[in-house]
């Protein structure tokens, strides 16, 4: 089964919703007052962003919840610029969870956000990073590494920021996609789950089943390489619950969360409630 969710090719006119319900919190506690009049409305222009840019035209109405939250760090002159650092937390609301440290970019008082696929500009290609990086890891439950054109996409932003007159952070950026894309493990065991838990929705426990036995193959040879990996460890932790409360008619959910608890100790409390275990 190699789709679990309804992918819809776009025709023209039609306006992609990758992007819904995008929420935004600004953070310029550390800014002087006059810094805080440049910056005010940066929210809306983020939010217009994610919003307005047709980011696939393969891929529609996926509604991914995005939630950032921006933390200005610092204030710089620089060529007649006025440089903003920033720290920024991009999320999913579920399973996908990425943490700038570090970013740097101009802008000026009612500065627009704006997307370009030819142009590199500090701010609006960050942003794109992380909302290409957020689309790399949706698109890969729909088909078995079917993330990976968005993580080339990622990674060729990245090269572009290192070699931009803005490179603060742009390595480590580049870092963040070498470690996700190139855990195809972790990645195929994404696309098992959601594919498991399809069949169940269709009431198909037997292909289920075989779904979460190539899911639970993945996280093990995860586990081998990267024991408790960070990335590994946001994803697991957001789909603990699913697991642990697969329907007793599962041919092998004894298997599948027994095995869970082992693969994934952090969560072991969780899974142990799913199968009726009192807590140790």
């Amino acid at each position: 089964m190699f789709l679990q969710k309804t992918a819809i090719l776009l025709l023209p006119g039609m306006i992609a919703a990758q992007f819904v319900t995008v929420s935004i919190s600004v953070d310029d506690s550390q800014m002087k007052e006059n810094d805080r009049r440049v910056t005010q409305g940066i929210d809306e222009q983020i939010q217009y962003f994610f919003e307005s840019t047709v980011w696939d035209d393969e891929y529609s109405d996926l509604e991914i919840p995005l939630t950032v939250q921006l933390f200005f760090q610092s204030v710089a002159d620089k060529g007649g610029q006025r440089l903003y650092g920033v720290q920024c937390l991009f999320a999913n609301g579920s399973d996908q969870r990425y943490f700038a440290k570090s970013a740097q970019f101009p802008y000026s008082q009612g500065q627009g956000v704006s997307y370009s696929s030819v142009i590199f500009d500090p701010l609006a290609s960050f942003l794109e990073f992380y909302g290409v990086l957020i689309l790399a890891g949706e698109t890969d439950t729909y088909d078995i590494l079917g993330g990976t054109r968005f993580y080339e996409r990622a990674r060729d932003i990245a090269l572009r920021g290192m070699s931009s007159q803005y490179t603060r952070g742009w390595r480590q950026r580049s870092e963040v996609v070498n470690i996700i894309s190139k855990n195809k493990p972790l990645r195929t065991a994404k696309f098992h789950l959601f594919d498991g838990l399809a069949y169940l929705d269709e009431g198909d426990p037997v292909n289920a089943s075989a779904a979460f036995d190539k899911m639970l193959d993945n996280l093990e040879e995860n586990y081998r390489q990267a024991p408790r990996e960070h990335y590994s460890s946001i994803f697991l932790d957001a789909h603990a619950r699913d697991i642990a409360l697969l329907p007793p008619y599962l041919p092998n959910r004894k298997k599948v969360i027994k095995t869970m608890i082992s693969l994934d100790p952090d969560n072991e409390e969780t899974y142990r409630q799913g199968l009726g275990i009192k807590s140790r």
